[in-house]
């Protein structure tokens, strides 16, 4: 069956082909005939008409400069030069005419006696059109030296001259005329019979082609049908779906490789539907997809990371039974996610109460991790208050004086991605310093009662699309270079009377520094610096302190 199948197939070919070579054949010979008669109009007839028509002109203007000098004055010296430089403009038409018309070549008896006409009727023009030129330069010669009886005798005939002139051009045009139209007929005529035969020669070829088609293609229609009813079925979502495989021949195989196909998909989508719930469903794929990615090992990118806190979290653990507690967690750890997952981030873990993400490639462009982290931070925030909604609807009056709220650390840098752990159990994921620091950032929220802190890193990376205030140098525990730490803000927060104050405190300006952080009484950093500063001037600082704070514990 198979080798049957493809016997008719190169039968059909071969009979569609030898049609289409005798339609090839002949319609390249009618085309060339066409296209020789469009030649003789194009590159020779039109040609020649307008090379006569130019000479008209210039005869035109022979004959108005002697009307008008014998008319309205006497002629001189460059008016004959005039006239006799127009007569060399006119024979230099002449002789690139008949150049043109010798050039035709060929067995066509139809063209040569054509050219033949065409050339006659030119030497016709030339002649009548020197002896127009010379009985004009005659009448020059007689005005010039005063033979006024001479002139008056010879000007009535200068307008015969001129008339035999036009009488032989419009003789050439109406040859022309008579030639083109022939050219035009026969082109016609051959079209005509190019399009008939065309069409008879391909209607016998789809003939032929449909009738070896037809007895393969009842064989075919069936299983082709039931295939295109299974791929829709797949297409709409139904990963269920098979194909009865009815034949052994290619079709047959081909239903075999389709309901494969299916198999692997649903295998696959039950894959990600599984794990998709332990980690992120994008990571699933890319191990899917890209097997080499569950070898352990890394590579070193930047990215960013970002760790959030649950704060009051103790507070309703003591309240909620334990049911309640695991979907009172799992409330937040949903609001997280969207507000994550919505601005393209990557959900590394939950520990505790806590969220660890990460931003960076392959997951997004390298140059808008920064800024899609703080921007899911400030989303954050926003589904904090839902959040709360959740937790008072499932704790009732309970919930009342909760302190229920964020902390978040953001930090930037070049991180380790890759795959690691055990061969009993893996983990995607990302390690290095900048990792530690945010989440020693998001413990740091804590000193100076802000919600989210980010480093000097991230702050460079997403600028200008977030709203910071610089908080303080610090060093964290567990490393000894500083970092600027800044407070990611959600609205225009007066961010210079703090910053103010700051440059006062770390000149040690402790009276200007106090003025500062005063005029702002509802900022948690604020107050933290007016303890500070309360607490150096009863111990001052030493004499090369930088300013920077040390965070003793994580």
């Amino acid at each position: 069956m198979r080798l049957n199948i493809a016997h008719k197939i190169f039968g059909i070919a071969c009979i569609v082909l030898a049609f289409m070579l005798v339609v090839a054949v002949y319609s390249i010979h009618l085309t060339a005939t066409i296209s020789k008669e469009l030649e003789t109009i194009a590159h020779k007839n039109l040609p020649v008409t307008e090379a006569v028509s130019r000479v008209n002109v210039s005869i035109l203007e022979q004959g108005l400069l002697l009307q008008r000098l014998f008319v309205f004055g006497e002629p001189k010296g460059n008016d004959r030069d005039f006239f006799v430089e127009i007569g060399k403009t006119i024979k230099e038409e002449f002789q690139a005419t008949q150049t043109l018309l010798d050039s035709e070549r060929g067995d066509n008896q139809h063209l040569v006696k054509a050219i033949s006409v065409l050339k006659a009727d030119i030497a016709a023009i030339e002649r009548e059109y020197l002896a127009f030129e010379a009985h004009g330069l005659l009448l020059l010669a007689a005005r010039e030296a005063g033979q006024n009886d001479k002139f008056s005798r010879l000007f009535p005939q200068l307008n015969e001259r001129q008339d035999s002139v036009d009488q032989e051009i419009s003789g050439l045009h109406a040859h022309v005329q008579e030639l083109t139209g022939w050219a035009v007929e026969r082109t016609a005529k051959n079209e005509k019979f190019l399009l008939f035969v065309n069409s008879l020669l391909t209607g016998l070829a789809a003939l032929s082609g449909l009738g070896v088609a037809a007895l393969i293609t009842r064989s075919l229609v069936r299983n082709v049908r039931n295939l295109v009813t299974g791929t829709q079925a797949v297409e709409g979502g139904d990963l269920d779906s098979e194909v009865k495989v009815a034949t052994d021949d290619e079709i047959g195989k081909l239903t075999e490789s389709f309901n494969h196909m299916v198999g692997e998909l649903r295998l696959k989508e039950r894959i990600k539907e599984t794990f998709g719930k332990y980690m992120d469903p994008r990571i699933v794929s890319n191990l899917l997809d890209h097997p080499e990615f569950t070898e352990p090992g890394g590579e070193r990118r930047e990215m960013t990371v970002m760790f959030i806190d649950l704060k009051g979290f103790t507070s309703i653990s003591e309240i909620l039974a334990p049911d309640d507690l695991v979907h009172m967690i799992n409330s937040f750890f949903g609001h997280m996610t969207d507000a994550i997952s919505k601005n393209n981030g990557v959900v590394d873990k939950f520990m505790g109460d806590a969220v660890m993400a990460y931003w960076g490639p392959p997951f997004t462009d390298p140059d808008e991790h920064a800024a899609l982290a703080c921007t899911a931070a400030l989303e954050a925030l926003r589904h904090l208050e839902k959040f709360r909604q959740d937790v008072r609807r499932g704790i009732g009056k309970d919930a009342d004086g909760l302190d229920i709220d964020l902390r978040i650390g953001i930090s930037s840098g070049q991180m380790i991605v890759g795959t690691v752990g055990s061969r009993a159990s893996m983990n995607y994921t990302i390690m290095g310093d900048p990792v530690n620091l945010g989440s020693r950032l998001e413990g740091a929220n804590k000193a100076y009662g802000t919600r989210i802190l980010v480093s000097e890193r991230t702050r460079e990376l997403a600028k200008p699309e977030i709203l910071s205030r610089e908080i303080d140098v610090i060093r964290v525990k567990g490393k000894l270079e500083p970092v600027r730490v800044h407070e990611l803000l959600g609205d225009a927060t007066d961010r210079n009377g703090f910053t103010d104050g700051l440059d006062a405190y770390r000149n040690q300006d402790w009276g200007k520094a106090e003025t500062s952080f005063r005029k702002l009484p509802d900022d948690p950093a604020s107050q933290v610096y007016l303890q500070r500063i309360a607490q150096l001037r009863t111990t001052p600082p030493p004499s090369d302190w930088d300013g920077v704070w040390v965070f003793e514990t994580k």
